[in-house]
């Protein structure tokens, strides 16, 4: 990116500090910073003491340095703006070129999971899906990525009214029991991911990931569909590892860190 003239040097030098101790992880000596910055450690220390001043920054008991409480207020005023749906739609085009396969985009809404996108499939397929629609919980991928993350007192109503309309449908595709429901949702935690063949549309097979924001929660569940017959529906593969891929560069623009790279 092309720099503007006229900037503040000093405010470069802070930024450039600032940037440095978080990709380092927080925790830095004096010296670290100021190898890392090829900047003399006199002219570090006079910018960290004013960045411990501002918040920015603070100083440990043992002397080193860690990114400050302002910086946690200053990006939860960022990532707290950032609209889940702009920044997924912005990707989900790619996702479909990638795969020719189609998507769904869903949130959870008062009646359960609610499609907010839905882009028609590449391949010769029909399936009449509209903004608005209402998913199964327990029979659609989606449905199921919403009941494995989110919380049990959200889901748990629904959860219990959904099996008890499929047990009188006898949905041969159906859980046939609640400790069956329960495996299902622990399937899904455990493979960051859900997968239907035929549950809810007879000849339609979906994957579903799961999208968090900064703070953690799902907010998006994000679904590739096809052919049963030629839809791929394997863990590890196209399919999954392009839509685990596109979740996870959706949630990491809402400010998610998953918990393997928190220090």
């Amino acid at each position: 990116m092309q720099k503007v003239k006229g900037g503040v040097q000093s405010v470069d030098v802070g930024m450039r500090l600032l940037k440095t101790l978080a990709a380092i992880g927080g925790r830095a000596t004096l010296n670290e910073l100021s190898e890392a910055t090829q900047l003399h450690s006199a002219k570090v220390h006079r910018y960290m003491v004013s960045l411990v001043d501002s918040g920015f920054v603070e100083r440990t008991a043992h002397g080193r340095y860690d990114l400050g409480p302002y910086v946690l207020e200053f990006a939860t005023s960022y990532l707290s703006r950032l609209d889940p749906t702009t920044i997924a739609n912005s990707m989900i085009e790619q996702l479909r070129s990638e795969t020719n396969e189609g998507i769904i985009l869903s949130v959870w809404g008062e009646a359960g999971t609610t499609v907010i996108r839905w882009l028609q499939s590449g391949r010769p397929i029909s399936v009449g899906i509209r903004p608005g629609a209402i998913f199964s919980g327990l029979m659609s991928a989606s449905g199921r990525i919403f009941l494995a993350y989110l919380h049990k007192a959200v889901t748990r109503q629904i959860i219990k009214e959904e099996f008890e309309m499929l047990r009188r449908d006898a949905n041969p595709l159906a859980p046939q029991s609640m400790e069956e429901v329960d495996a299902i949702l622990e399937e899904t935690r455990e493979r960051g991911m859900a997968r239907v063949t035929g549950h809810s549309i007879e000849y339609v097979s979906s994957l579903a990931a799961p999208i968090f924001d900064y703070r953690s929660e799902v907010v998006l569940a994000l679904a590739l569909f096809g052919f049963k017959t030629d839809f791929d529906v394997s863990w590890d593969g196209h399919n999954a590892q392009v839509l685990e891929r596109a979740a996870g560069e959706i949630s990491k623009k809402l400010g998610y860190v998953p918990e393997s790279l928190v220090y």
